[in-house]
């Protein structure tokens, strides 16, 4: 019985690290005395008391504990989720890519990670407002989210910018599935007060493996779709000025 009080004394005062010793002493003090107050007179009764006093308060320390843990658990969600689509945001993005890659390192996994900006956010943005524009994002997040598979990581790195990767993959698996979501993406869009909002993305993707790391393999899956971006724009303006 001792030692169960004094286990659950050493829980209630582990979060008091940073307090004064003399307000250690009197939270000791007070704990103490939630123990021994009005006990029986009768030793067996006595007994019996501390000890539904010592169960009461392991069984409150041990439900307070959990509720720490699952606000913790909140918090971190928080600090990794995007809250606008729910997906991952940068940080959570780039902690899980960091698994993956390390999954890699250990078993010599294959990927494919796919780099997307919505090129027309902007100007939906300017010309229909930003609520507009939060509609387009939520729709490119759904559409970019139903195309993969669970175990696939998809994240919002930006205020116009997503990333996908394609777990354990190999590279023509990958960009067949990729062109899958890409036509699917180009497929959607919303309607805004009478106005259909066609989605409008460029992509770029890369493969990965073993030896790639988080920041390089990011920054050339962006170089792609900066790559296919200009490429989208350099056959528009030349179809626009063969019309002229």
């Amino acid at each position: 019985m001792n030692t169960a009080i004094t286990m659950n004394l050493v829980n209630d005062l582990s979060g008091s690290s940073g307090k004064t010793l003399p307000g250690l002493m009197a939270r000791i003090g007070a704990l103490t005395e939630q123990f021994l107050r009005d006990l029986p007179q009768e030793d067996s009764r006595r007994e019996q008391t501390l000890l539904e006093r010592a169960l009461k308060y392991a069984a409150e320390t041990e439900q307070q504990m959990a509720d720490q843990r699952e606000r913790i658990a909140e918090l971190e969600n928080l600090s990794s989720t995007d809250p606008m689509t729910g997906l991952l945001n940068r940080r959570g993005f780039e902690q899980g890519l960091a698994t993956t890659l390390a999954r890699a390192r250990r078993y010599g996994e294959i990927g494919i990670i796919a780099y997307c900006d919505l090129d027309n956010l902007k100007r939906v943005n300017d010309g229909l407002g930003h609520a507009a524009g939060d509609a387009l994002v939520k729709c490119a997040a759904k559409t970019l989210r139903d195309g993969v598979r669970d175990l696939d990581i998809v994240g919002r790195l930006g205020g116009d910018e997503f990333a996908v990767v394609l777990q354990n993959t190999n590279w023509k698996n990958g960009a067949r599935r990729m062109r899958t979501v890409q036509w699917r993406l180009d497929s959607a869009g919303i309607v805004y007060r009478g106005n259909d909002v066609p989605l409008q993305i460029s992509m770029g993707i890369e493969p990965y493996g073993p030896q790639d790391e988080v920041a390089d393999l990011i920054h050339r899956a962006d170089m792609a779709m900066y790559y296919n971006k200009r490429r989208k724009q350099a056959g528009h303006t030349s179809a626009k000025q063969a019309a002229e």
